[in-house]
């Protein structure tokens, strides 16, 4: 029936649903676990039909669901299949109070009606859309400071809704840590309901230099594509046929981000031949990395202004857009040297207990060079635990899980659990999706390029090796 093709459609959207009909199990209490799930959901989607003012246990959800309504954040939906709106305000009894007590929150929430069964597909479709946006939903994680992006994403926002431009592919290019993972992934999750489906593939250039890596983006590209329903792939030339047959079939939209080769947009784009009003998106530091092989449009990110930069250092050092009075005249010597580069920015702005250190050793470092100023947030670590705990992460633990990174490093007697959580402080290190360690590709370069200046021209001599040419 129509619910169970909208409980469908919702899933695969990606979204959490709840349904009572066979949700709860058996031998539970059955309204004490309902009012459990709604008051844990953030909205309710209510389907008014002919039959629903028959139905006690609907009327007790009802009411249910609106006293929630009242008493917190949770959001009341109304839909109206196959009946009228004033065919259901006009029923009596129970169902008339309830209707008649929240008639005016009902319809402020927003309604939909269908009465033709012909256009169901598009009114699902239209319910799904309409969840999404109040639900606000933001499918990638992304800083809590955006100092800058609005105006940054706002040409980015006009080219994905466009549907007139004869570019499909959009290169965001700039220096690494200037933002452009970022941007894209704002611009991502502004736009990704506007398109049948979308896939935002991370760190590529990371993952293509591990074993089988480009073959498992290639599955992670179509998984989110055809939402889950794929064979596995088995080598690199069968996974590109079978994206190119993908996208060639629906408007997806595909982030391809921190690229730097073309095989590894060529492996995961098939022959570029796409669905009309499909977009593509890379981000990477080569400007040219596409040359004439396809029609495209470039967006260079630019560097924050110094009153950008200023607000951004300033929210990560005080929690405030402005540096308290007593670090005015340091936090503008910080910030001039981080040449507007958010990530350095950021980096620098969590180092606040060692700015005097760290301000002696930017006097020496030349402005265009960010690892070395990236290089001091190592130098100011608390010890050489910490240092060390750094460079063995940096070296061989980015992409494993925490939990098994942790075991492994006890064992040399480097305190991780307590090392880990200084060095996340920091923002040298994160954690994330499926409690993976992961570190920014310019903080884990300047890790190893520590490494590398202990012996230049002698690896054996060197703390650690995690190259196969250096053995």
């Amino acid at each position: 029936g129509f619910t169970d093709h909208l409980y469908e459609a919702l899933k695969r959207a990606g979204l959490s649903v709840f349904r009572d009909d066979d949700e709860i199990e058996r031998g539970k209490n059955l309204k004490c676990e309902l009012d459990k799930a709604i008051r844990g959901s953030q909205i309710s989607i209510i389907v008014f039909s002919k039959d629903y003012a028959s139905s006690e246990w609907c009327l007790d959800e009802l009411v249910m669901i609106l006293d929630c309504k009242d008493t917190s954040r949770h959001t009341a939906f109304p839909v109206f299949y196959d009946v009228e709106p004033s065919e259901v305000r006009n029923q009596k009894g129970s169902f008339e109070d309830a209707f008649s007590r929240y008639e005016e929150q009902l319809i402020n929430a927003g309604s939909h009606t269908e009465t033709g069964k012909g256009l169901m597909k598009k009114f699902i479709q239209k319910i799904v859309s309409v969840t999404e946006q109040k639900l606000n939903r933001r499918v990638l994680s992304v800083p809590q400071y955006q100092i800058g992006i609005t105006s940054r994403v706002r040409n980015i926002n006009l080219w994905l809704q466009d549907k007139s431009v004869d570019a499909n592919i959009l290169v965001i290019y700039g220096m690494g840590g200037i933002g452009k993972t970022t941007i894209a992934k704002i611009a991502y999750n502004l736009n990704f309901h506007r398109f049948d489906s979308s896939s935002f593939i991370a760190n590529v250039k990371q993952h293509s230099e591990q074993c089988n890596g480009i073959l498992e983006l290639q599955n992670q590209v179509l998984s989110n594509i055809l939402k889950g329903e794929k064979g596995r792939l088995y080598n690199v030339h069968e996974g590109s046929i079978k994206i190119n047959q993908a996208i060639c079939s629906k408007r997806v939209l595909l982030v391809l981000d921190d690229v730097d080769k073309l095989d590894q947009f060529d492996a995961l784009l098939g022959t570029r031949v796409f669905y009309p009003g499909s977009k593509i998106i890379l981000t990477t530091r080569k400007k040219a990395l596409l040359g004439a092989h396809a029609a495209h449009e470039v967006h260079r990110v630019k560097s924050l202004s110094f009153d950008e930069s200023s607000k951004l250092f300033s929210l990560h050092a005080f929690g405030q857009d402005h540096p308290i009075d007593a670090y005015v005249k340091q936090s503008e010597r910080l910030v001039r040297h981080c040449e507007g580069l958010p990530l350095a920015l950021q980096v620098l702005g969590k180092s606040v207990g060692v700015w005097e250190d760290a301000l002696s050793k930017l006097e020496e470092v030349p402005h265009t060079d960010i690892q070395k100023v990236l290089e001091i947030s190592y130098d100011t670590l608390q010890d050489d635990y910490d240092k060390n705990l750094f460079l063995h992460i940096a070296c061989f633990f980015i992409g494993e899980k925490k939990d098994e990174t942790v075991k492994v490093l006890e064992k040399c007697g480097l305190h991780p659990t307590v090392g880990i959580d200084s060095l996340i402080g920091r923002c040298l290190l994160t954690v994330e999706q499926g409690n993976k360690l992961m570190m920014h590709q310019l903080i884990q370069e300047m890790g190893k390029g520590i490494v590398r200046k202990e012996s230049p021209k002698e690896p054996g001599r060197r703390s650690r090796l995690w190259h196969k040419d250096s053995f």
